[in-house]
């Protein structure tokens, strides 16, 4: 399953609500001021790394550049995307829940 968060972690719970429905080898992208949340020695650094464990983290590289987050500043392991990682994502991934 693709889980797809676009909501800032510092201004709504989506990050956190998610996490209930996450399973093991679930794929999650983080989009638009989701991306936060994948920023070294940010406030959720330690929930993604322990999402790292068992899940693949992919941030939509469009929407770090757009929020001024260097790719040096993005936790290790997460891989960025572009747009068309994005679409092969949603295409390879059934179902999807967005938040």
């Amino acid at each position: 399953m693709l889980h797809i968060i676009k909501k800032s972690p510092y201004e709504s719970t989506a990050l956190s609500d998610f996490l209930k429905y996450l399973k093991e080898n679930d794929i999650v992208l983080l989009t638009e001021d989701a991306v936060y949340a994948a920023k070294k020695g940010g406030k959720f650094e330690e929930n993604i790394k322990g999402i790292l464990k068992s899940n693949a983290v992919f941030c939509l590289m469009a929407d770090t550049k757009a929020r001024g987050i260097s790719d040096a500043e993005i936790i290790e392991n997460i891989k960025l995307i572009d747009y068309k990682g994005f679409v092969d994502k949603v295409i390879e991934q059934n179902p999807i829940t967005w938040a």
